[in-house]
């Protein structure tokens, strides 16, 4: 897939729209998507959609300066706004460099009914974390609040050919017309979210699932579903097919979904999960053994269970908005479970970080992704060095401050903050590897309590 841009001020735009998108209505689009977009996204779509235009030409181009002001959000936020937009299929967009400059074209895509987007693996498993279980349900009530069942009447419609008679006489010129009238449309190219693929064993999956009572075909039906639980949660093939068994009506012989998306999110709330295969090609080589420890951790435990007990240790507890990011970052992005796990501790034990911020996170997982991170180890050891930049780059404004002020002003004493003394990087007169006794002593209690923790469930 070839990267997009940078989008600057100057970049310019044009918007689009799919064959199949005939605008917004707004009181089936809002109350099911504005959960998943947020504002800023949410505010991108109405104007993309408002500035849909007849014949859209390169010539009509405009400055995404004039989103900006129009929106009234920065660059960073307009990225973000655009990234979630594109996750979601909402957004296609393309890209043409020439004289001018970069130009993107902004594809408006048709937003899914309610129905569909309920019935759509991912984005409703999105919905559900976003709402909760109640406003789910409730969602999933509106959707059908329209519908009439008809099984118990007799359709009497009456069908095309009672109602019509085609003139056969001139059916040669007319397939001739509608022939040349369909080459110049364009090819419908209907979005589709899908789910990278895991270390999931399906069939075995269906094999314990069919002992249990579950129908084969319709676990068949749903294995987007299953991979994405499977994905978000790290629940093993055994325990997704006693969870799928309990979202199976024994009476009718039928697999509910919404019933085992609402098992698997309560399943997820005490930890329930298996120790995964734990990588035997994890070079450790120069790290403190709770740093061992944590790599052998983070190998073990998938990112929901893990950031669960990173939180459980500081006494807090896991918000909706967390267990978001890291949907977003696993659904968006290659990195594997024991990486997102690394990235959990760095920025909520290491940085000190009360939250796992969106924002950062999500570029941070992109810049390691970019650089071809893909097991624990290397990850902890690009947070240190990310870590220890940071360091430098402070030190060196302190020395530069010193310098230029030192012969005007009387000399300050100055500290370094809190985040730069704490290091797990060698230091001068110190072995490679070893840090502080009393960062040792908190990591390894850290890391012995969610050992313990893990075994206990």
């Amino acid at each position: 897939m070839i990267e997009r841009a940078p989008i600057t001020p100057k970049t310019g735009y044009l918007v689009s729209a799919n064959s199949k998108f005939v605008g917004l209505f707004q009181t089936s689009f809002l109350p099911f998507y504005q959960p998943l977009l947020g504002a800023d996204a949410l505010g991108l779509f109405l104007a993309l959609s408002d500035l849909v235009k007849p014949n859209p030409v390169l010539a009509k181009r405009q400055l995404v300066s004039t989103l900006l002001v129009r929106l009234n959000i920065g660059l960073p936020a307009f990225s973000r706004a655009l990234d979630r937009l594109e996750g979601l299929g909402l957004i296609k967009t393309y890209q043409l460099s020439d004289e001018l400059g970069v130009t993107l074209v902004f594809e408006v895509q048709p937003p899914l009914t309610p129905v569909e987007l309920i019935n759509d693996d991912l984005l409703s498993v999105l919905l559900l974390q976003q709402v909760g279980a109640n406003e789910f349900n409730h969602l999933v009530q509106r959707a059908k609040e329209n519908f009439f069942d008809p099984s118990q009447l007799k359709q009497v419609t009456k069908s095309f050919f009672t109602v019509f008679k085609p003139d056969p006489s001139t059916q040669a010129k007319d397939d001739q017309a509608i022939t040349e009238a369909r080459q110049s449309l364009p090819t419908d190219q209907t979005p589709s979210l899908s789910v990278p693929t895991e270390n999931f064993d399906f069939n075995f999956f269906l094999r314990q699932a069919d002992s249990l009572g579950v129908p084969e075909d319709q676990l068949r039906e749903a294995q987007k579903l299953i991979l994405t639980e499977h994905r978000l949660y790290g629940f093993d093939e055994l325990q997704l097919a006693n969870l799928a068994a309990r979202a199976t009506d024994l009476a009718t012989n039928t697999f509910r979904q919404l019933t085992f998306k609402n098992e698997v999110q309560r399943a997820s709330q005490p930890v329930q999960t298996k120790l995964q295969v734990v990588s035997d090609n994890e070079d450790v080589t120069g790290f403190s053994q709770p740093m061992r420890e944590l790599v052998q951790l983070a190998d073990r435990l998938a990112p929901v269970p893990f950031l669960k007990q990173i939180k459980e240790q500081k006494g807090g507890f896991v918000t909706p908005a967390e267990q978001r990011v890291l949907m977003e970052i696993g659904r968006n992005s290659n990195l594997p479970g024991s990486v997102l796990n690394v990235l959990t501790w760095y920025l909520l034990v290491d940085q000190g970080m009360d939250n796992l911020v969106a924002n950062l996170a999500i570029s941070i997982a992109s810049s390691w992704q970019s650089k071809g991170i893909n097991s624990a180890a290397q990850a902890l050891r690009q947070a240190q060095s990310h870590q220890k930049k940071q360091r430098e780059r402070f030190e060196q404004r302190q020395n530069r401050h010193s310098s230029n002020y030192s012969n005007k002003r009387p000399r300050i004493k100055e500290e370094l903050p809190e985040w730069a003394k704490k290091s797990d990087h060698p230091t001068k007169g110190k072995k490679g590897g070893e840090v502080d006794p009393k960062r040792v002593a908190e990591m390894k209690k850290m890391l012995a309590d969610m050992k313990k923790h893990h075994k206990n469930n």
